[in-house]
Formats: structure tokens, C-alpha cells, sequence
């Protein structure tokens, strides 16, 4: 039996280790299909099997892992059925999001945008596409947190594993990742200049820009997703970084 003084500490090892084995998920520093082992990740983390279990269900949950029977735990691949869920999530959150916040928006909230995608245009230039991303998110957050919907994205954040994966994968061409930019940037204008049904049309473009891009993926990296290949499996599992590998 723990007392209750030890129930803080181990929560937050447990959580640890979600986070961790999590963002190395979605940051594609693991590559989908690989084989993880858990006595590998308690090496690595110095922690004991119990957290270790805990977080891989979690993560299950999401369907970021996959318990193969007799053959350990998988990294999922990056499943375009799930992906097109999470999209339409999304979409039917921000659009309704957006609409609250053309109306109770305040300056600061334009000048915010303005600023993250000056930083979104910095961190291309230094071809740090993770950054970019990350930036993405910041600049669609400030309408949940400007409405008061911390709620709703965090749902999105928690549900939006393999859609994340497929995002930063795009964020790869210069291309696409220049047409999002431009993309914010309209969105701004029509904040600005109030023009609701010209928002509406712009965001659904920009929330399902990937419908096209998906297929290049697949043909590209098609051993990330579903159709078939083999798991491998390693040893170094959060000493490495997949995504670096593709460049």
C-alpha cells in the first residue's frame, strides 16, 4: 500500500512518461511501425515498468500504439481513416470557434496572429518545421483561449495524434508549408475587415488542404502508414529521431 504522501510524486512520474513517450510520438522522433519495448523505455526513462504500462495503455486509447499479440508493442501507423476523424473534429470545432471570435475579438488578439506567423515565416526560413508547426498550433489556439474554449482544444490536442503526425509530415515542402502562411494570412485580413462568409470558406480550405496531399505521402513514405510492411524494432528507442532522418 503507498501512503498518501507518495501519490503525488508517482502521478506525476506516470504522467512523465505519458508526455514524454507521447511527444516523441507525434513529433515523429519514433517512426510508425516501429517495435517498442517496455523494459527498453524503463532504461531509458529510469523509471519502473508500472508508469511504463500505465502511459502505453493511455496511449492506446488514442491509437498511437498498437499491442501486437505475441510480438510486443507498436508505434501506430498513421491510419487516413483516423486522420480524416480527427480533421473533421477539428473542423467542427474551429469553425464555430471562429465565428465566436469574429464577433469578440479585441486588438491584441490581431496583433498576437500577426506576430506568431512573423515567427511561423522565421522559423521556415530556418527550415525548422517542427517550430513551424508548433507555431500553426499557437496561431489556431488564440481563437479557443480569445472564446473561452480551452476545453474544446484541448479535446483536440488529446484526439489529434495521427492527424499531428501527418501535419508535420506536410510541413516538410516548402510549397505547402508556404501556401499555410499565406492561408493565416488571409484569415487575419478577413477578421479584420469582418467578412464572415469569406472566413468560412478560407478555413475549410485550410483544415482540409491535406484531402490531396495525403496521397503524395502515401506514395512517398508509404511504409508510415497502413499498407503493408514490416515493424522493426531498436534498442534506442528516445535517443533518436526519425523525422531528421527523412530530410
Amino acid at each position: 500500500m503507498y501512503y498518501r504522501e507518495n501519490e503525488k510524486s508517482i502521478m506525476t512520474i506516470g504522467d512523465s512518461v505519458y508526455s514524454s513517450l507521447r511527444n516523441n510520438i507525434i513529433e515523429l522522433n519514433i517512426k510508425p511501425g516501429e517495435m517498442i519495448s517496455i523494459k527498453d523505455i524503463c532504461t531509458q526513462l529510469n523509471v519502473s515498468r508500472s508508469p511504463v504500462r500505465d502511459a502505453l495503455i493511455k496511449l492506446e486509447k488514442e491509437g498511437l500504439i498498437t499491442s501486437m499479440p505475441q510480438r510486443g508493442t507498436m508505434i501506430s501507423k498513421i491510419d487516413l481513416n483516423r486522420v480524416s476523424e480527427e480533421r473533421y473534429l477539428r473542423e467542427c470545432l474551429e469553425e464555430k470557434t471562429m465565428m465566436l471570435f469574429l464577433k469578440c475579438h479585441k486588438p491584441e488578439d490581431i496583433d498576437r496572429l500577426k506576430e506568431i506567423v512573423k515567427k511561423q515565416k522565421e522559423s521556415i526560413a530556418d527550415e525548422d518545421y517542427r517550430k513551424s508547426l508548433q507555431y500553426d498550433d499557437e496561431f489556431h489556439k488564440i481563437f479557443f483561449d480569445a472564446t473561452n474554449k480551452k476545453l474544446c482544444w484541448q479535446t483536440l490536442q488529446s484526439t489529434s495524434g495521427h492527424y499531428r503526425r501527418i501535419r508535420l509530415l506536410t510541413m516538410g515542402d516548402k510549397n505547402i508549408v508556404g501556401s499555410v502562411i499565406q492561408q493565416h494570412e488571409d484569415i487575419i485580413e478577413c477578421i479584420v475587415l469582418q467578412d464572415a462568409k469569406r472566413l468560412e470558406k478560407l478555413l475549410r480550405l485550410h483544415l482540409t488542404k491535406l484531402d490531396t496531399e495525403e496521397l503524395d505521402l502515401l506514395e512517398k513514405y508509404p511504409e508510415l502508414f497502413e499498407i503493408g510492411f514490416k515493424p522493426e524494432a531498436s534498442n534506442d528507442l528516445l535517443q533518436q529521431d526519425f523525422y531528421k532522418m527523412l530530410k
